[in-house]
């Protein structure tokens, strides 16, 4: 590891009036159309205005929490990924039957699989990035990354990346606090799980918020 707040779409139809004909969007959607005085007028619809007040805030709270959002969406969508392999694989080793030593061949092969693919992504994240990412895999998983590593890796694996943690003021032991000390990232799933992140994302930058580079195999 290296190195918000108004989502306001109205909602709204363009025109009233019954659609007289479809047209497909470029994001495969299809958007209605009418025929007004020979002119041709495309009706789409918005999503609601979603207002999340922080009243109150210096300058400085907001820089932090532009800051947030952006990290949030790089590391919430591999803390997304990384819960989903764990899910699926303790549902093969339960579903097949799988002895300890078939288990650890298996994580073997896959830790090598995705240090190959992910090694490269994840040194592009920033430290900020890596340590939220690590909170969210606790919240996403309902186990502490220490616990995980050390039921998948083994005692000393787990020791040693609690030490690296540790140098960069990160804890891969404590659990994830959605009330205490996680409630800003726990407002953010929140918003993120409702389909607004992106509006979010959005209205804060001006932008569409990046593709993740997730590989095909682990979406």
């Amino acid at each position: 590891m290296r190195r918000a707040i108004f989502t306001a779409l109205c909602a709204a139809l363009l025109c009233a009036a019954p659609l007289s004909a479809q047209n497909t969007r470029k994001d495969g959607k299809v958007m209605g159309y009418q025929i007004v005085k020979g002119d041709t007028v495309f009706v789409d619809e918005l999503p609601p205005a979603v207002i999340h007040p922080r009243q109150g805030m210096t300058r400085k709270q907001w820089e932090e929490y532009y800051r947030r959002v952006h990290n949030f969406s790089k590391a919430y969508p591999y803390a997304l990924m990384i819960s989903r392999i764990i899910k699926q694989t303790d549902s093969l080793f339960a579903a097949d039957h799988y002895s300890r030593r078939q288990q650890n061949r298996y994580l073997n092969k896959m830790r090598d699989d995705l240090l190959k693919s992910f090694e490269p992504i994840f040194r592009k994240l920033t430290l900020k990035q890596g340590l939220m990412m690590i909170r969210l895999i606790d919240r996403e998983c309902g186990q502490t990354p220490y616990y995980i590593l050390k039921r998948y890796l083994g005692g000393a694996a787990a020791t040693f990346w609690q030490g690296v943690a540790k140098m960069f003021k990160g804890n891969l032991k404590q659990p994830y606090d959605r009330f205490g000390e996680d409630k800003d990232l726990e407002e953010l799933v929140g918003i993120w799980q409702r389909g607004e992140f992106d509006d979010l994302y959005w209205m804060i930058f001006g932008k569409p918020r990046p593709e993740t580079p997730i590989p095909e195999k682990y979406r």
